[in-house]
């Protein structure tokens, strides 16, 4: 595509770990001692931890020392390996055998990583008996350091050959692992949960379905573990880094997970309109990003000015991105800059950005790269090299680097090369941004580049978005409601000062907070909007010391809507002491294990692309915006019709555009063409050019999915007789061409068309 938005320039078996992290105070002489404990995957293979140690040492943390009764396995290069990783060992069986005293007696630790509990999984053992051994090993752990630390995994997944029930009861275990954790943490001895479960796959990141490979599974087992680790090292609940990443997640220095939800602000172009902060702030914006110029184009942005807008985002209680504008389109757009010319300016108002880790994210340089196939083709070294040069300079904050392809990454450049450029920052604290324009017009394709995020275990933002653009119609609903479902921040464009060409993209008319434009209302005081959504980071005072309670479980779902190729669930809300923000949706084939098929913000889930004549196992977990999650509801059943056939419906469809717009109303009639009556029915259809209905529509109950939708009768109308008809309808919206649907099927069955 071309990009065309000019913005305002012109305007055996396994080791479960866990950490126990004591405070080491600045004076102390003797290094921190930190015990891993687990089974294999502790153990053999272990290189997790060599990982770890080396990324502790190239960070600075050099006086620790890991300790344990077995030595180190091979893993390539020098580390201290020591650690109590016991092969096929059961956190049962270490009690039961009083294990614990011994190797705690000879190892003295501060620090405990307990990734635990998988063989005990593999054995059936009950989680609520897993749970039992835990707190007598706790207990173990204070008699020897009453002062102990404790960092908990929540499991990696796991689907042996041998054990088609292992992952569900992996599920199980870690939903009740956070409130344990929380029933028993105490001020002179904290347990910090680590989730090692989200974003772990057992077909890309282990070898056998159980153990961490070396190519994904170990990086990401180390990632989760090392902010955890830094916190401890640190003396405190606070680590230097301030803002940083934990797992998928954005954390304050607290540990509490912040979710960005905030507007871009044109500050290089508009450097007088400083009202603009507090005008945002007043809708409940909990960020902003702000534009600087590096010179190159607009500026340079001088440091006493940075060191001004700090501090007005400070006063007004937001979270500042600070972003350099001019490497805008580089290699397509003439006099754009290159991250590198961006990264100097990083390192020479280094001064105005140091001490600010807690206020400040560094997001290297907007949208670098334009559509040349060539040079965007660089991003991932260029992008390293960056972030290097910052980390070199002394600069330790939280980092935000945006896509290639003006942003968009249409050629999946940034998704497909994300991890390599995180495991390239010495701090494995860089966030990814992606800007939702026309190339994001669909659902599905906004899942599908949020889902490969998730499974990749990497951070991401939505930095830039609109509910219009020239070259295409954003699908701003889904973006802001799946961002709301999966706790991904977001930062819509912009608050005022646009060229006439993308007008529609302000928020405000010229610049006044009492006069919004539709996008405005929208994004700001809309389904999903940052009224409704933004929490004030905890370091201004905001969101109390932490959410650590899980919503209650949910209802168990109800199938209804069940045809050959799909059905429709729903259930009963969970409650939630701050607020529940989604639901997963959890699906088996028959009686295989539990994977995750869906995200979603409201009590209802249609699935489809099923197999007819096949039964299927549904349940769903509750999540806050915290990151806590629910129990898993109870489990509902259902199977799918024969489908097939043909000749037994017939659908006439007919559409009227709106005149002057991108609008038109669909009408349908359905007739029984068969000789039997049809007791109950769903209409099904798929929309080939991104059409999207605007609910509820009239005859029938309509819901959506992607390009899929579905019409089920109401009450009055479920029952057609044969040669009998219904007729329902709806409006919608469309973007281009607006193709009408190319088959229907009535309760899976194929229809013919009038």
């Amino acid at each position: 595509m071309t990009w065309r938005f000019l913005r305002a320039v012109v305007a055996g078996l396994l080791l479960a770990a866990c950490a126990v992290i004591a405070p080491v105070p600045a004076s102390a002489a003797a290094p921190a001692r930190i015990m891993a404990l687990g089974d294999s995957i502790t153990g053999s293979p272990g290189c997790w931890r060599a990982l770890l140690w080396k990324h502790l040492q190239d960070t600075g943390h050099t006086d620790v020392d890991f300790v344990g009764s077995l030595p180190a396995p091979g893993c390539g290069f020098t580390h201290d390996g020591d650690n109590e990783g016991h092969g096929g060992i059961l956190a049962t069986n270490i009690v039961r055998d009083n294990q614990l005293p011994g190797w705690l007696s000879s190892a003295r630790p501060d620090v405990v990583l307990m990734h635990l509990g998988t063989n005990d999984v593999w054995n059936n053992i009950p989680a609520a008996t897993i749970l039992n051994a835990y707190t007598t090993m706790l207990g173990q752990m204070r008699a020897s350091n009453p002062s102990i630390k404790l960092v908990v995994a929540q499991i990696i997944p796991m689907n042996p050959s041998n054990c088609s029930a292992c992952a569900q009861r992996v599920v199980d275990l870690n939903a009740a692992i956070p409130g344990w954790a929380k029933a028993n943490s105490t001020a002179a001895s904290p347990i910090t949960v680590v989730d090692q479960w989200t974003g772990f796959s057992t077909s890309a990141d282990t070898t056998d379905g159980v153990h961490p490979n070396s190519s994904t599974g170990i990086q990401k087992i180390e990632s989760r573990w090392y902010p955890a680790v830094v916190a401890a090292l640190g003396g405190g609940s606070t680590p230097t880094a301030g803002l940083h990443v934990e797992g998928t997640r954005v954390v304050e220095a607290n540990g509490t997970p912040f979710v960005m939800r905030g507007v871009n602000h044109a500050y290089v172009w508009y450097p007088t309109q400083n009202r603009a902060f507090a005008d945002m702030k007043s809708f409940g914006t909990n960020t902003v990003r702000v534009v600087l110029g590096s010179g190159q184009r607009w500026g340079p942005t001088p440091a006493s000015e940075v060191t001004n807008v700090i501090s007005l985002c400070k006063q007004n209680k937001m979270i500042c991105v600070l972003e350099v504008h001019d490497t805008t389109g580089y290699g397509e757009q003439s006099g754009a800059a290159t991250l590198d010319q961006a990264a100097t300016y990083w390192v020479g108002v280094a001064n105005a950005l140091k001490g600010q880790e807690n206020y400040v994210v560094i997001n290297l340089g907007n949208e670098p790269f334009g559509n040349n196939a060539t040079v965007s083709a660089t991003w991932a070294s260029a992008t390293s090299s960056a972030i290097s040069r910052l980390r070199s300079a002394g600069l330790q904050h939280l980092i935000m680097a945006d896509a290639p392809m003006w942003g968009q990454d249409w050629g999946n450049i940034m998704r497909d090369n994300a991890t390599s450029v995180f495991n390239a920052d010495p701090q494995r604290n860089t966030v990814f941004s992606i800007h939702m324009y026309g190339v994001y017009d669909t659902a599905a394709e906004i899942n599908a580049y949020f889902d490969a995020f998730k499974s990749a275990g990497l951070p991401l933002v939505v930095g830039e978005f609109g509910h219009n653009h020239s070259d295409g119609n954003p699908d701003e609903d889904t973006i802001m409601a799946q961002a709301q479902a999966r706790g991904l921040g977001y930062l819509g464009w912009s608050w005022s000062g646009n060229s006439s060409d993308v007008a529609y993209l302000d928020m405000t008319n010229s610049f006044n907070p009492a006069s919004l434009t539709p996008w405005g209302e929208r994004f700001l005081n809309g389904t999903n909007g940052v009224r409704a959504t933004s929490k004030e980071a905890t370091i201004f005072g905001g969101g109390g010391g932490g959410d650590t309670e899980p919503p209650t479980t949910p209802g168990t779902p109800v199938a209804s809507a069940v045809t050959s190729t799909g059905l429709t669930l729903s259930w009963t809300a969970s409650t939630d002491n701050v607020g529940v923000t989604g639901y997963d949706v959890y699906r088996a084939v028959g009686s295989g294990a539990f994977t995750l098929v869906g995200s979603v913000a409201s009590t209802t889930y249609a699935d489809s692309g099923l197999t007819p004549s096949t039964t299927y196992r549904y349940q769903v977990r509750a999540k806050d915006a915290a990151g806590n999650v629910s129990a898993n509801s109870g489990i509902v059943s259902a199977t799918t019709s024969a489908g097939g056939g043909s000749g037994t419906c017939k659908v006439a469809y007919s559409a009227q555009n709106w005149g002057g717009g991108n609008g038109f109303t669909a009408n349908v009639t359905i007739t029984n063409t068969g000789t039997s009556t049809v007791n109950g029915w769903t209409l099904a259809f798929s929309y080939p050019g991104g059409q999207k209905v605007t609910l509820p529509g009239w005859g029938a109950t309509f819901a959506q999915s992607g390009a899929n939708v579905t019409a089920t009768n109401l009450t009055w109308n479920g029952t057609l007789a044969p040669n009998a008809s219904a007729n329902v309808g709806f409006n919608a919206t469309y973007s281009g061409s607006n193709p009408a649907p190319a088959s229907f099927t009535l309760n899976g069955s194929t229809c013919t068309t009038a």
